[in-house]
């Protein structure tokens, strides 16, 4: 017997009735197996089912999620194979289109709004305030026909008022707050109420909302929102609906949107403003952002404002946004000329890593460009010797293990301009990363949860992740649709085909060039922050800054047994190759020849990759 949905009473008390009766019912009919399904905000208390075993349904897989879609449209179209199998592959592609997207399509509830979004208006809405809306209103809209719910807009008004209180704490944002807490916060909505029974409607409306419409759910004896992200379009939608100096004041007091918690509530409020009240509000908003940027404001709060200003606008293109001030372009010039080498010559080193890094935590607009540089197909000498000064590749400092030197040919390939960035990494994590097996084929599956540091490492975006193992290195590239470069083709992109010894050619390295110990920064820099010691491609950070994973096991004594042709490394081994020293060595590490390894399992602060792949 199949009892399907214990929530669908609309009270508590019914659904403690209904309890009493289905455990009766076992009793009863004692040779009949039972199953109740019911939202977990809705199994508690009296409503607990005894002698029942509880059974949790975990996310859906990949796998799950297609056969859900493939169910879906099969019963769209019975009768139609081939609108189904179009309906499904359309499905399929908007649902990869983005990792939020796809983070929320594993849960069965979202899945199911996501499909009937893309039903209702024949697609996906690209831009991400407009989807989100489209969801919580489903959702909210899900029960409001039952009597006494508030109507979906109502619903949706009060939770933003949760929303945006939980965000606005003199402390820093609550991700999750006591009940009664929470009541608090949105009792004075229930003006139509007497005001001591206002904290009272409050409380039903919260404990409604759980099994109405999932938007927040129970942790104990606390609250919080389905997902964080729930929580910020809700914020955002609540400032909407202020007045212009009411914004204003809310989010520059203090700065306050240029703080990390606060960033996606700011992006997400340029697409409210603009799905709701039309572009002369996102036109007001982000005029206001740039007022308080001045002439003379320092290079690191032009940086933090070209980043958030940009990232609005990036935020905005799908629904064809455009901002007309010639104050944002000349910002945003200003910032991203901290990586600029003519343009940042003379400016202090120290001055340029502040403005780096408050770009990277605005939004360093560099990081959604395409990154990918070719490298044409080709040979070159690889190695370097010091036995005879005449010969190719002489290097005073070369040691044993980098000779012989030895001509390979590679076919062509493509490099990434910069070491993968936290913030990319974040990406990774976000879609599940760690916990999703398929991409941990080379090893290391459930032996981390995390980066090393992660916590500290994610306020700064557009520095190079560190402390990560060979197989997290290799796990990344394989959710990415990658791989990690040969110890080939990162020196043949470190040293050109003119046998340099330093990416940017023979000159020793100083600190203008690279991050390493004589720089004195003393930890990872942002990335591409040394523009003087690019190759000629415009490939970054090659030498110092932090050691690089390569896919090659290390063998001492390779080269003189290395394949001409496209070298994939020794078979076994017991380390890993690593290349391109880091912001802790001196300067003979730096060299392009210059050859590392470590067992796969080390994570160091020291320690990041980049990524290679095939040519389109």
């Amino acid at each position: 017997m199949l009892l399907d949905g214990l929530d669908e009473a609309t009270s508590e008390a019914q659904r403690e009735r209904m309890a009493r009766l289905f455990e009766q019912a076992t009793k009863t009919y004692e040779q009949c197996r039972f199953a109740v399904t019911t939202r977990p905000a809705a199994y508690t208390g009296e409503a607990t089912l005894a002698g029942f075993d509880e059974v949790r349904i975990d996310d859906l897989t990949p796998e799950a999620v297609e056969d859900f879609l493939g169910h879906w449209s099969g019963c769209l179209y019975p009768d139609e194979p081939g609108k189904a199998e179009s309906h499904r592959r359309q499905l399929v592609e908007a649902l990869h289109a983005r990792v939020d997207i796809r983070r929320m399509a594993r849960n069965p509830v979202m899945l199911t709004a996501l499909a009937v979004v893309h039903w209702n208006e024949k697609r996906l809405p690209e831009q991400r305030a407009d989807l989100y809306e489209s969801i919580v209103m489903w959702l909210a809209r899900s029960r409001e026909q039952i009597e006494g719910r508030e109507p979906a807009d109502r619903c949706l008004a009060l939770l933003g008022q949760l929303a945006l209180a939980m965000q606005n704490q003199p402390k820093g944002r609550l991700t999750q707050v006591g009940k009664g807490p929470a009541a608090e916060m949105i009792a004075a909505q229930f003006r139509e109420a007497a005001e001591e029974e206002r904290l009272e409607r409050a409380r039903k409306f919260l404990t409604q909302n759980e099994v109405d419409s999932g938007i927040i759910v129970s942790r104990g004896s606390d609250v919080r929102f389905w997902h964080l992200t729930f929580q910020e379009y809700l914020a955002a939608r609540a400032i909407a609906g202020l007045a212009d100096s009411k914004q204003q004041e809310l989010l520059l007091t203090g700065e306050k949107l240029y703080r990390p918690e606060w960033r996606e509530v700011v992006l997400l409020l340029g697409g409210v403003l603009l799905v709701r009240q039309g572009a002369g509000k996102v036109d007001g908003l982000v005029g206001a952002v740039l007022a308080r940027v001045g002439a003379r404001a320092s290079l690191a709060d032009k940086a933090r404002c070209a980043g958030l200003v940009g990232a609005m606008l990036r935020d905005l293109r799908p629904a064809t946004y455009e901002f007309a001030d010639k104050r944002y372009e000349e910002t945003l010039e200003a910032a991203l000329g901290v990586f600029d080498g003519k343009k940042s010559r003379g400016v202090d080193l120290m001055v340029r890593l502040e403005a780096a890094e408050a770009l990277g935590q605005a939004g360093d607009p560099r990081l959604r460009e395409d990154n990918w540089v070719t490298i044409p197909a080709g040979s070159f000498l690889m190695g370097a010797q010091k036995k005879n000064r005449s010969e190719p590749n002489y290097d005073p400092e070369a040691q044993e293990r980098e000779s012989p030197v030895h001509e390979v040919e590679l076919k062509a390939y493509q490099l990434g301009r910069y070491p993968v960035t936290v913030e990319d990494y974040q990406r990774f994590m976000e879609d599940d990363g760690y916990q999703n097996e398929r991409w941990w084929k080379a090893g290391g599956f459930g032996q981390r949860s995390e980066p090393g540091r992660w916590e500290e490492q994610s306020e700064h975006p557009n520095r190079p992740v560190v402390g990560v193992s060979w197989y997290e290195a290799a796990a990344y590239c394989a959710w990415a649709g990658v791989r990690l470069p040969t110890e080939a083709e990162w020196e043949r992109a470190a040293r050109g085909t003119e046998g340099w010894e330093y990416p940017w050619g023979h000159e020793p390295p100083d600190p203008s060039r690279a991050n390493y110990r004589e720089t004195k920064v003393g930890r990872p820099s942002p990335v591409g922050l040394f523009p003087l010691g690019a190759t000629p491609e415009g490939i970054q950070d090659l030498a110092g800054n932090v050691w690089e994973w390569i896919a090659d096991w290390y063998a001492p004594d390779y080269y003189g047994k290395s394949p001409r042709e496209n070298p994939q490394g020794p078979r076994r081994g017991e380390g890993r190759v690593v290349r391109g020293g880091c912001w802790f060595v001196g300067s003979r590490v730096l060299r392009a020849a210059y050859r590392y390894w470590d067992v796969p399992e080390d994570r160091y602060d020291v320690q990041s990759f980049r990524c290679a792949r095939e040519i389109p």
